[in-house]
């Protein structure tokens, strides 16, 4: 029940009020402004290569894993 009450709340829409100013009105414009910011584009691709890089691990792990496994089952 802890953790189901932890889940709903870190989905309720809070706004994170990291920048001074008024948070209330939302534009398009704006949003798109604030995404092609250039320390956050590089952020983003840091992102986007930590997760390939991460799922690459995972797989080699697990292909070694699986090796390890049917090793185990040869005479």
């Amino acid at each position: 029940m802890k953790n189901f009450v932890i889940v709903v709340l870190s989905m309720l829409p809070l706004p994170a009020l990291a920048h001074q100013g008024d948070h209330t009105g939302f534009d398009w414009a704006g949003l798109l402004a604030h995404v092609f910011e250039t320390d956050h584009m590089v952020f983003a691709a840091i992102a986007v290569v930590t997760g390939i890089l991460c799922f690459r691990a995972g797989r080699r792990a697990e292909a070694k894993a699986m090796a390890k496994r049917h090793q185990g089952d040869r005479p």
